[in-house]
This record gives structure tokens, sequence and C-alpha cells, in this order.
């Protein structure tokens, strides 16, 4: 289950990353691993990014990035 399955202001544990290359070292270097609490902070006008936070950084994600972060909703 991925990102885009949480609600605004909804929060979850991510459970894998299937992520790889520069996108997945920088998640990685961020703080976007396996056990990391995200908080979803919005979406964008089309559903096509998306806006999370994790520990105290605030990323955005392209929906294909965000699709293969697994998370299990708290």
């Amino acid at each position: 289950m991925g990102v885009f399955i949480l609600k605004k202001g909804q929060s979850a544990n991510i459970t894998m990353v299937a992520v790889d290359g520069a996108a997945g070292q920088r998640l990685r270097s961020l703080g976007v691993v396996k056990g990391a609490k995200i908080t979803v902070i919005g979406y964008s006008l089309f559903n096509s990014s998306v806006l999370i936070l994790c520990g105290y950084n605030r990323i955005a994600l392209r929906k294909s990035v965000a699709e293969r972060i697994g998370v299990e909703a708290c």
C-alpha cells in the first residue's frame, strides 16, 4: 500500500521503500526508511504529488515515487 492511501493529516509507519538510484539515496538521507513515521501534509491539485513530513523534513514526492513507499496506518 503506497502513500496515496493516506488522507491529509493521517500518519503511518513505513513498511518498505522500493526506490532505487539517486532518488532512493536521497530519501534515505532524509530519513525515509523502513520503520520511520510519516504524516501526509497535503496533495497537489490533481494528486500528481504529495507533501509528507518525516521527522523534521518536509518532502515533496511525485506520485510514481510515492507509490513505491509502502505504509501501514497507525
